[in-house]
């Protein structure tokens, strides 16, 4: 197929090399920088692989800002800075990073924030710590501040604030002090007139004995929560009552204003001329300002007055994307518009708690765990976008083959399998003619991973007529893993019969020989053969079988070379490198893929050395790319640990939980010291899967042709009248529910399921001495502290003591 074999350079190459030696020489460049030059090329992969031409435009959007942001902000002193850059900014901050020689400026400490949206639609807001509100990825943001006389208070600027969602569903309430009254903001997505739009409902509460004259400012910042982002033509439309920046509506007002203030970089923010009125600002009934550094501000105030014990608000909306009009005076007129805010937010609550309480539910006695499932859930259903499901709400709102390999399957356990196939539906559209299923270039572990999500949709559903649709493209697919492995190297090179170097997950460093792409390629292809098994293709199968055989004799004799060369039996991610924390990147190996069991010597070992070097707090510290605490790869080595019931899972999930925001979010990447984001998209959808499917199979999990119950629960858990439930879970097997009843001496599990391909057999495990067991009123024996059991049992009485 030729995209497995190595390039020379040639003439062509030969040629640059003089070109960049005489532009050298002209410009009295180093030798010692074109080795530099030359080395990181050579590390980053570049002629390996190429730069995914897909990541161009999310690059473009995030370095312009990284570039931009340092050289604006050292200009806006006493401006009103986005939380993250303030915090980065104030050298008294635990959280300040100086700029030094390195001229670029992102968030790398509080990437936090939270997506707010609809289920089945594509676009997302994100609401920041601080309640800013930036209504589509990398634009300008809009926010909201209380004045009261020449005081002023900014969200952004203060020690601490409240924040949470609204019934736990994805609607942000962000609370703070200001002046002697409590400001609240509702932050939320609604369809107005069919159209979605994100909506905020800003109230001021006078907790005190005498009414308050005060103002609350909507403010249109030149910034995101990813970085400084140029406004260079602000207007206010007072006929429309909206706010446009560079031509795109950012924000509508219901009802007009009392004042509206527009300001260049020249005369400085619009908030340091609230603050200070002799302050020189643009003429009176200005509303337009061309800007040409980008450092446009607006604010529209609003004077209320605040009764005693009342309280008095205001709402405005904002699209969700750039270049598009909405009719807004028609969506949110201006008769009562705080009632109709109000009334589209009571919708949405009625809306997304009919949507949660449908599929799998679980009832655990442990606040921590059922919130991070219902939140989850309620993330995981925001993140489907109708025919695709992004890793993210702002950063990675684009679609990775790699992400949705755990968030379609984790669509299908939450008993969404009908939004799954939505999604899957439409990955023959991705295969190029050659057969890669590409969503990026260079990335070879996405052909393995759109097969099996494939194949693993028709083992959770039972769906002949889906696999017989989607099987011509799985077979292409995995003809062109098979054309793609490397049989042309010597013998004894620990890369022949593997997958070239690629990108792959940029998590694992330059581009390499990763076994990941392997483990993938071998689980894509035995999930193939399955499914040529059962559309009784037997010539199709064991031409699968036998690559996937081919592919797993490659990686074994890769593993004794490395062996070989290290001294012992570990596995890193690539022949050539030794375990560090990349190596997180095998354990697919495990899980999700069930090549392999956690306790087998070479993963066993892998899995020691991994929490033993890399390791911090009880979670992955990933020191490669995305660099911090990441969640999702920590989830990855506990759901090993919890296949072989060893009570570090739980370890690791009560120390990520300690690190959700108050919203449970993550980042990609948690750094250390501030506990913020530092990478990634602040709000990621990989990390809201693996939560999902870390405690659903906490509950149950299949373990070959076994059905695991509560395989490993909490000792409180089981305390004496305490009840645990799980409904409606979909399973490979067919569909099952059942409850827990703790009394004093017994532990009673009830047993409902609708078997579609039934277990061999379910096993439960509590941790407690088992004295006595009961199936269906019989008596039977006690083996051990797992507890096996037919699958046809109903009710399993478990007497323990305590």
């Amino acid at each position: 197929m030729g995209q497995g074999k190595r390039s020379k350079g040639g003439l062509p190459g030969r040629l640059r090399s003089a070109a960049v030696r005489k532009a050298a020489a002209k410009y009295s460049i180093a030798e010692q920088a074109l080795r530099n030059f030359r080395s990181f090329g050579r590390l980053s992969g570049s002629a390996a692989s190429g730069f995914p031409t897909e990541l161009l435009p999310l690059g473009a959007q995030m370095w312009s800002g990284f570039i931009l942001t340092p050289f604006a902000q050292q200009q806006m002193l006493g401006w009103v800075l986005p939380y993250w850059l303030r915090r980065q900014s104030v050298p008294s901050s635990g959280s300040f990073i100086p700029h030094g020689h390195f001229w670029l400026v992102s968030n790398m400490t509080h990437r936090n924030w939270t997506g707010i949206g609809l289920c089945g639609f594509a676009p997302e807001a994100t609401v920041d710590p601080r309640g800013l509100l930036t209504p589509w990825p990398f634009s300008p943001s809009v926010d909201v501040w209380v004045l009261r006389g020449d005081e002023l208070t900014c969200p952004s600027e203060k020690g601490a604030v409240r924040q949470g969602l609204v019934d736990d569903l994805p609607m942000v309430r962000t609370s703070f002090d200001a002046a002697g009254l409590d400001c609240t903001l509702t932050h939320f997505v609604a369809p107005l007139a069919t159209f979605p739009v994100a909506l905020c409902l800003a109230r001021l509460d006078n907790p005190g004995d005498e009414p308050v004259s005060a103002s609350l400012v909507v403010s249109v910042r030149p910034a995101n929560p990813e970085t400084i982002c140029a406004i260079n033509e602000l207007a206010y439309d007072p006929r429309s009552r909206t706010f446009s920046a560079d031509g795109d509506v950012l924000a509508y007002l219901p009802i007009e204003p009392d004042r509206v203030m527009v300001s260049d970089y020249a005369h400085g923010d619009v908030a340091m001329q609230l603050r200070d009125p002799r302050r020189e600002r643009l003429p009176e009934g200005t509303t337009r300002v061309s800007e040409p550094f980008g450092l446009a501000t607006g604010a529209a105030i609003y004077d209320l007055e605040v009764p005693a014990g009342g309280s008095a608000s205001i709402s405005f909306a904002s699209p969700l994307s750039g270049g598009i009009h909405p009719p807004f005076e028609r969506m949110l007129p201006p008769r009562e518009p705080v009632a109709a805010v109000e009334e589209a937010l009571e919708g949405q609550v009625s809306d997304w708690k009919e949507l949660t309480g449908e599929g799998m539910r679980i009832s655990v006695p442990d606040d921590v765990y059922q919130r991070a499932f219902d939140v989850n859930k309620a993330y995981l259903l925001m993140l489907f976008d109708g025919h695709t499901i992004t890793p993210g709400v702002s950063t990675y709102h684009m679609m990775w083959f790699r992400d949705a390999a755990y968030l379609v399957p984790a669509l299908e356990i939450i008993g969404r399998a009908d939004m799954a196939n939505d999604v899957l539906r439409a990955y023959p559209d991705r295969l190029t003619p050659e057969g890669f299923f590409r969503s990026h270039a260079g990335e070879w572990d996405s052909n393995g991973q759109a097969i099996w999500t494939c194949v693993h949709h028709y083992r959770m559903t039972g769906d002949t007529d889906f696999l017989k649709g989607v099987y011509p493209a799985i077979m292409k697919g995995a003809r062109w893993l098979d054309g793609m492995r490397r049989t042309d190297l010597p013998a004894g090179n620990p890369g022949r019969g593997l997958l070239p170097p690629g990108v792959s997950a940029e998590h694992f460093g330059t581009a390499d020989v990763f076994y990941w792409d392997d483990f993938w390629a071998v689980g894509g292809l035995r999930a193939a053969a399955l499914a040529a098994r059962d559309l009784c293709l037997n010539g199709d199968a064991e031409y699968l079988e036998r690559v996937a055989s081919e592919m797993w004799e490659s990686l074994e004799a890769s593993w004794d070379s490395v062996e070989k060369r290290l001294g012992r039996r570990v596995m890193p991610i690539a022949p050539g490198r030794d375990v560090d924390s990349a190596a997180v990147g095998c354990l697919a190996a495990v899980y999700p893929l069930g090549l392999m069991s956690p306790d087998e010597e070479i993963m066993a070992n892998t899995l020691t050395e991994l929490v033993e070097k890399c390791f911090y707090r009880d979670t992955l510290y990933h020191a490669i790319m995305h660099c911090g605490l990441n969640a999702y790869l920590s989830l990855h080595l506990a759901q090993c640990r919890l296949k072989s019931r060893d009570r570090y899972a739980l370890r690791v999930f009560d120390s990520l939980m300690s690190m959700a925001s108050p919203t449970m979010t993550f980042p990609e990447a948690i750094n250390p010291l501030t506990g913020g984001g530092a990478y990634g998209d602040g709000h990621h959808g990989w990390a809201v899967a693996d939560i999902v499917h870390f405690t659903r199979n906490l509950m149950l999990a299949e373990e070959g042709d076994r059905l695991r119950l509560l395989p490993l629960p909490k000792k409180e858990w089981l305390a004496p009248g305490n009840r645990i439930s799980v409904d409606s879970a979909p399973t490979l097997f067919g569909l099952v529910s059942y409850t827990v009843e703790c009394r004093a001496e017994a532990i009673e599990f009830i047993i409902e399921a609708d078997w579609r391909d039934e277990p061999s057999a379910l096993e439960l495990s509590v941790p407690l001495p088992v004295v006595g067991v009961e199936v269906d009123g019989e008596a039977a024996e006690v083996k051990g502290g797992v507890i096996t059991v037919p699958a046809a049992a109903r009710r399993i009485l478990l007497r323990v003591n305590r």
